[in-house]
């Protein structure tokens, strides 16, 4: 996937260099290791490599398989998703003191949680309480997030003070949420691809009221004086960049992220016409034409 030259993306993410998976009270969460050091990166200068991965982590999904070691693997080479700062449907969470949710959201039944309960969600394997959460002296005033034995990225990266708790080490997201953000991608991903080889009007009705549900919520745009006015997209989040990425490229002409033809795995590839994610698969799926021809040929 190429960058639009007409736009710019401002999509700097945090990841560390090894995670780990842990579980509390039965849930498995993924976190950063206690030596582990971070690193900022840009999630759209290898985006195929991004979204090619997680599609196929929702496929194996999709045939009930165990993912653990497959989201683990993501993880590193990527960091985590930035749940926090994804799901809010409002911003400056800590000035408000409160969070406002989706109805339909994988942390949660209530749509509206204080601040403090809300971060709670992703502190639960902060053993060392790295993150700290305190009442403001003021009480119309914020509350305060002290991180003052550790540093974190978001020191260099000037984001809001939620970011404290996302790049921080005591930063943890459930699997859970991973895998059911995994299998609906690619269940979009695919609907798409499916789409366009149907003949019947009510499918095609049916997969169209489906990929509708999809979208990017809460991405911001500004203006910005670089080299010439620019379009800077401002991500919340590495969740929110896929999201787009997958956008940019389903209604790209020269999509780069594709679905093979015959086992249904995500594929990247800057050919146009390929098809196949493998010479394996071009094979079988020839080998599979040429019978039904010859069955096709002896019944008639």
């Amino acid at each position: 996937m190429n960058k639009n030259q007409a736009n710019n993306f401002t999509a700097l993410w945090v990841k560390y260099s090894e995670y780990e998976i842990v579980e509390e009270k039965k849930v498995k969460y993924i976190k950063p290791t206690e030596n582990a050091q971070y690193e900022v990166y840009d999630p759209f200068e290898i985006a195929d490599e991004i979204l090619v991965d997680i599609l196929n982590i929702g496929k194996l999904v999709g045939e009930d398989k165990d993912v653990d070691k497959s989201i683990l693997e993501f993880v590193n080479k990527y960091g985590l998703m930035g749940e926090l700062t994804y799901l809010p449907l409002n911003n400056n969470l800590v000035y408000q003191k409160k969070v406002f949710l989706p109805k339909k959201n994988p942390i949660t039944t209530k749509d509206v949680l204080p601040i403090e309960e809300y971060l709670e969600k992703f502190l639960v394997c902060d053993k060392k309480h790295r993150i700290q959460i305190f009442a403001s002296k003021d009480k119309n005033g914020p509350i305060g997030i002290s991180n003052n034995n550790e540093i974190t990225a978001n020191l260099f990266l000037n984001r809001g003070i939620e970011y404290n708790v996302v790049f921080s080490k005591g930063y943890s997201e459930q699997i859970q949420w991973i895998i059911e953000y995994a299998k609906y991608l690619y269940l979009i991903f695919a609907d798409i691809e499916i789409y366009y080889q149907q003949d019947n009007d009510e499918l095609k009705s049916a997969l169209n009221m489906l990929i509708k549900t999809f979208k990017v919520s809460n991405l911001t745009c500004k203006i910005e004086m670089l080299e010439k006015a620019s379009l800077v997209w401002d991500f919340n989040s590495l969740k929110q960049a896929i999201d787009t990425m997958l956008l940019l490229n389903e209604t790209n002409e020269r999509k780069t992220a594709k679905m093979c033809k015959h086992c249904g795995k995500a594929f990247s590839s800057q050919n146009i016409k390929a098809e196949y994610c493998s010479p394996q698969c071009r094979n079988q799926a020839n080998v599979y034409k040429s019978r039904a021809k010859s069955k096709e040929s002896e019944e008639q």
